[in-house]
């Protein structure tokens, strides 16, 4: 018979996210996890396996909010004022000193390990998938012009998300960024 588990698994899992958000994979040791989940080593390899299955998990949680989040924000006003809150709370989260797992994964490991590859890809494409049905809607409503193409357009939108956070990192400037983003959001509506 099974014995049940003394912790909330779920609960544990955003614990090691939180690490691998601050050190990412590669600097995240397997007694950082023990430390900071509060679980000693056989109780993590039983619930989760190695640390790279638990990173995956962490991943494939963090992209599941994330995706809720999203489609949240999609919630706010027009289309095209749900666009650009989206790009706001991006910085905001980011000025709150939250990382993109996301991000932060794609340029340690998504290059290197196809897995991790494959489900960041997956990702970005359900994030795109979304901004072009708002930057449909939003030419259906005359907010952005009908000669522009919802489809580069909500990838140009995704590759700047990248860019910002980035920008941000290395400046940790707000006026420079404020400045971005309405630069961002009137190459859309002209």
């Amino acid at each position: 018979m099974a014995r049940n588990k003394a912790f909330d698994p779920q609960e544990k899992l955003e614990k090691a996210q939180d690490l691998f958000l601050e050190k990412g994979y590669n600097a995240t040791s397997m007694q950082d996890l023990v430390d900071g989940m509060q679980l000693n080593r056989a109780s993590i390899y039983d619930t989760y396996g190695d640390k790279y299955a638990l990173f995956q998990q962490c991943l494939e949680n963090y992209a599941k909010n994330k995706l809720i989040d999203f489609k949240q924000c999609c919630q706010k006003g027009s289309p095209l004022a749900a666009v650009e809150h989206i790009m706001r709370k991006t910085l905001e989260n980011r000025r709150e000193g939250m990382t993109c797992l996301m991000v932060k994964t794609s340029f340690e490991l998504a290059s290197v390990d196809e897995g991790i590859h494959q489900m960041i890809q997956q990702q970005a494409k359900q994030s795109i998938s979304i901004l072009q049905e708002l930057l449909e809607k939003a030419q259906q409503l005359e907010e952005i012009p009908a000669d522009k193409e919802p489809a580069t357009l909500a990838q140009f939108l995704y590759a700047s998300f990248s860019s910002l956070w980035m920008m941000d990192v290395l400046f940790n400037d707000k006026r420079m960024l404020d400045k971005l983003v309405e630069h961002i959001l009137k190459s859309i509506r002209q």
